[in-house]
């Protein structure tokens, strides 16, 4: 077992990094570390793990053979240097002591080299969501949707457990010129409703009953509801909340025009559809933090509820971070006690940047997908063991 990616009180590293860094610099021959250049600036939007494997569109052509690999060195690489950085004492992995458990890195779940769909050398913003059991004959038991940054579309990934291998639909993309997915089973309508932007001025509801075909629906939230910049980075969840009434919740980013701080922001809705946008900011960045937080996840242990998100300490990215708030969400602007979850090594596959984080729960362990890495993007993923304060 590796060494808990967490924590001396004072905030040092835990290991020393060098077992990743040596093995992919040596085993894959990648050039010695230089600063990760930072990606042109974004373009006015236009309205769009094992090994992986290639599969045909479901349902299969007729005559269709077995799933043909697709570039699988690297990514077997990669997360095979990530699991002998874990038995060799764990890659430099920062965080603070906190409620939430110490994360285990675990691997790479997919790398954009290895993907059919991932223009542009970027992967960010992965969306995890168990089907079976909601959707007839589903290609695995999990679907993991993702995008490229900079509106290029959705793609898919799916997998019969969390740990992979996942394997690259063959029909992607499943929806273009959009980013940033956003995934929930919706009882009222017995569809999968996905959230996504092509314009950072509002987030997109799109719905399937396959989770292959999506239709646009509606827009959800718009920035100017809110006198924002942007209305972006969903993340929906099933969370009753008694003063409104409401069954689902959605956190969600905007930058304010007259301050310039990126904040997180809520809407509430009765069905999943028809959605009431909060005037006031949800969390706001404490006095030690960047100005931008952004790229809010929503996690309840019991009878405690905790909103991680991303600082900028990274281009579009860095550490990973969480608040505990209570079961009605009320705003707590920028008070409440920040604590680091995760904080990502400069080297590979890191190089210092997470962006797009969920956490599920898998029996008795969390389970972390993030976005990693500038270009080439990947995907990380992380494991917890749950304490029993925290059933």
């Amino acid at each position: 077992q590796g060494e808990a990616l967490a924590a001396d009180p004072g905030g040092g590293r835990i290991g020393e990094g060098h077992v990743i860094d040596l093995y992919l610099e040596h085993r894959i021959a990648l050039p010695p570390r230089a600063p990760v250049p930072e990606p042109p600036p974004e373009p006015p939007a236009v309205a769009q793990h094992g090994a992986m494997t290639a599969a045909a569109p479901h349902p299969p052509a007729a005559g269709a053979g077995a799933p043909a690999t697709v570039k699988p060195t690297l990514q077997l690489l990669l997360t095979a240097a990530c699991w002998a950085a874990l038995l060799l004492g764990g890659p430099a992995i920062r965080a603070e002591p906190g409620p939430l458990p110490a994360f285990r890195l675990a691997g790479v779940a997919l790398e954009e080299s290895s993907l059919r769909f991932a223009p542009r050398g970027g992967l960010e913003r992965p969306a995890v969501i168990e089907v079976e059991g909601l959707l007839a004959n589903p290609l695995g038991r999990y679907y993991l949707y993702y995008s490229a940054h900079r509106h290029a579309g959705i793609g898919l990934a799916y997998a019969d457990s969390l740990d992979g291998p996942w394997t690259d639909y063959a029909g992607n993309p499943l929806i273009r010129d959009v980013a940033i997915p956003d995934v929930l089973w919706i009882g009222e309508s017995g569809r999968l409703h996905l959230w996504a932007h092509g314009r950072n001025s509002q987030s997109d509801l799109w719905t399937s009953s396959d989770g292959l075909e999506f239709r646009h629906h509606s827009t959800s939230i718009r920035a100017s509801t809110i006198n924002t910049r942007n209305a972006t980075y969903t993340r929906t969840y099933v969370h009753p909340l008694e003063r409104f009434g409401s069954r689902y919740v959605m956190l969600y980013s905007g930058l304010i025009k007259t301050s310039g701080i990126r904040a997180i922001w809520l809407a509430h809705s009765d069905d999943g559809t028809t959605w009431t946008q909060l005037p006031a900011p949800l969390l706001e960045p404490a006095p030690e933090e960047t100005r931008e937080i952004y790229d809010p996840a929503l996690l309840s242990l019991g009878n405690r509820t905790f909103i991680t998100y991303q600082d900028a300490s990274a281009h579009r990215g860095g550490s990973i971070r969480y608040v505990e708030v209570d079961r009605e969400l009320h705003p707590i602007g920028s008070a409440g006690k920040r604590t680091v979850l995760l904080d990502a090594e400069p080297g590979p596959p890191l190089n210092g940047r997470f962006r797009g984080t969920q956490v599920l729960r898998d029996g008795e362990r969390l389970v972390l997908f993030s976005g990693a890495s500038v270009k080439p993007g990947v995907i990380i993923y992380a494991t917890a063991e749950l304490s029993p304060t925290l059933e």
